[in-house]
């Protein structure tokens, strides 16, 4: 049975406050991206990279559009995406007056079996889990959007876990058990949940 997305929470888009807040900028958090004028997809900030970039899920949205905190504040733009190229993982260039918590990430790391791995996810918060399926493998995931195409299924490279994911958990930050990022929360049922390895994210991206 093919994975579920666990990006597709979909409510009112964001409205846009005055940019002169100052966003703070660290994983775990909710964004927002808009789908539509009334739409937008709820997904989680995997990790920021640099004062300038963060990643997140790549179904979370396209090149060009803009991100927002749940309060409307942009955070930045996504500038990469590669889930065209079978990886579901979207950087995004963060906004330069942003206030960032830069994470550690082992960007050479594989999976092993049994692996020990933690996530924190914007619906299910915090979870542990272990690595079932340690082999990068093209596997196919399924979903559903309010806004067009509506039903959205992407086949992109994945290892296999027991996370607990729900909707909104896309882009979630899986750590080792160093705390370091080693992959990106792609897609997921229950406990069987799928994680894009981010040493396959191309270095000039990162």
């Amino acid at each position: 049975m093919a994975a579920l997305l666990s990006a597709l929470a979909v409510g009112a888009a964001p409205a846009v406050t005055a940019q002169a807040t100052t966003p703070m900028v660290r994983s775990g958090m909710a964004i927002e991206v808009e789908d539509t004028i009334v739409t937008s997809a709820r997904c989680t900030l995997g990790a920021a990279l640099s004062r300038t970039k963060a990643i997140t899920a790549g179904h979370c949205g396209d090149v060009g559009q803009a991100v927002f905190d749940p309060t409307g504040v942009r955070i930045g733009t996504i500038s990469a995406n590669r889930i065209t190229r079978r990886l579901d993982i979207a950087v995004i260039r963060l906004a330069p007056r942003s206030r960032v918590v830069v994470d550690t990430v082992n960007w050479t790391s594989g999976f092993w079996q049994g692996q020990q791995v933690t996530k924190r996810g914007v619906t299910t918060g915090f979870g542990r889990g272990v690595i079932t399926d340690p082999r990068p493998t093209v596997r196919t995931a399924q979903g559903f959007s309010f806004a067009p195409p509506f039903l959205i299924q992407q086949a992109t490279v994945s290892v296999r876990s027991t996370l607990v994911s729900e909707s909104g958990d896309s882009g979630a930050g899986v750590r080792d058990a160093g705390g370091r990022v080693v992959g990106i929360l792609s897609a997921g049922s229950g406990s069987d949940t799928l994680v894009a390895p981010v040493s396959a994210l191309p270095a000039n991206l990162r």
